[in-house]
């Protein structure tokens, strides 16, 4: 190497050294200012946080869901803050968040974020995003709804039918109908491949197979059995040591054509209009009962399926490292935990995780609480950590 690079390599070093550095050092700046990580205070001094959220002016938010724009007009008039929404998916959050920080752009201030996996594995041990809990929650939430992140509410993905257009109830009574010749190309859901909360579903119902093979049983009267393809690819494998029920599941419901569709609301809709002959089903968000309108749409979830009624998801509040407006998020997640800024959320299928809230949504709505619901709680080690595998496996099966 001849001196002239040797110097150029050098200096190169040197320069990127002082980059990173003069980062880390402004990061660390940055967390002491706005009192998180190793900063973060048992007191919080909300009159003084008020009064600096007033002088920042704004929030900027990246959120899950579109409801956000509910929120602007109340909190503007009740603290003079502008609230700039961004109603994007979980995944794709994390990701241009990502990508902004690693190109020193600081955009964001909060993200409404229901893709847990990605909170809990990548951005909150890689600083990211940090956890803010506003003071006096510790008696409305649980320990785990407050660590490692704040969760505002849960979730679900439930299977959909139409009640107007099946009066005698619901047209299946277990997950394993889905396989059936009569639902074929009848099963409305959002690509696995383009929607993790939708991998996020199926996931969880591969790791519940001794749930799955008990029901099949119960549909069908006999153990299962596995079809050639399943035992061919479980025969091809380097890592599945022997088949299972929630993979023939997953094979005989690919092979049963289901349709994908991008938007949840699409799905509703497909499924709860009313002026058709043969509805479908769909596998769709709880909450999107909100959206029936008599004589438009009618569509509700199947209570009482069997093995589960479908997979729950928390949906979290946390603050972008290097945030502009870190007391304005402060404010704003505070505020979207309590009974005025959850509004938009107060509906029937999404359940506050304060305690307090619930119990009158119970009251308003005429619902189970969430935890007595069948539901099967994703588990966001085992889905991040086995995602790739899932993908292969999912990959092989179509």
């Amino acid at each position: 190497m001849n001196k002239f690079l040797k110097f150029k390599l050098m200096w190169t070093m040197g320069a990127l050294a002082i980059a990173f550095s003069s980062a880390a050092t402004a990061d660390d700046a940055w967390q002491q200012k706005a009192g998180v990580g190793a900063y973060a205070s048992d007191t919080q001094d909300w009159a003084a946080i008020e009064a600096a959220a007033r002088e920042e002016g704004q929030v900027v938010i990246y959120s899950v869901s579109s409801r956000i724009a509910k929120l602007v007009d109340g909190f503007q008039e009740e603290y003079g803050i502008e609230i700039i929404g961004h109603d994007m998916p979980s995944d794709l959050q994390i990701e241009k968040l990502r990508r902004e920080h690693n190109a020193g752009v600081h955009a964001v201030d909060v993200l409404f974020n229901a893709e847990a996996p990605l909170l809990l594995n990548e951005a909150l041990p890689n600083g990211l995003v940090w956890n803010f809990v506003p003071s006096g929650l510790d008696d409305d939430l649980s320990a785990e709804e407050m660590k490692p992140f704040l969760i505002q509410r849960h979730s679900s993905r439930v299977v959909y039918y139409n009640p107007e257009l099946n009066p005698d109830g619901a047209p299946i009574d277990s997950l394993w109908d889905l396989t059936n010749a009569e639902w074929t190309g009848r099963t409305l859901l959002p690509s696995p491949l383009e929607d993790g909360l939708s991998a996020n579903f199926i996931q969880t119902v591969l790791q519940n197979s001794d749930e799955m093979a008990a029901a099949y049983e119960r549909e069908y009267g006999e153990p299962i059995t596995y079809s050639e393809d399943v035992l061919e690819t479980v025969a091809e494998s380097a890592v599945i040591s022997e088949p299972n029920a929630s993979m023939e599941w997953l094979y005989r419901f690919l092979a049963n054509e289901p349709v994908f569709m991008s938007s949840t609301t699409k799905i509703f809709k497909n499924v709860g209009d009313v002026k058709q002959d043969n509805p479908p089903l769909g596998i769709t968000t709880f909450s999107k009962m909100r959206k029936n309108k008599p004589g438009v749409y009618a569509a509700q979830p199947i209570y009482d399926l069997d093995p589960v009624f479908g997979v729950s998801y928390p949906t979290a509040l946390v603050m972008a490292d290097m945030a502009p407006h870190p007391n304005a998020a402060k404010l704003l997640i505070r505020y979207m935990m309590e009974e005025e800024g959850f509004t938009p959320w107060n509906e029937p299928g999404d359940f506050a995780a304060r305690s307090s809230l619930e119990a009158k949504q119970m009251e308003d709505f005429n619902l189970p609480r969430f935890t007595d619901l069948k539901l099967w709680p994703i588990d966001p080690e085992e889905i991040y950590y086995t995602k790739y595998g899932f993908l292969a496996l999912y990959l092989e099966l179509s």
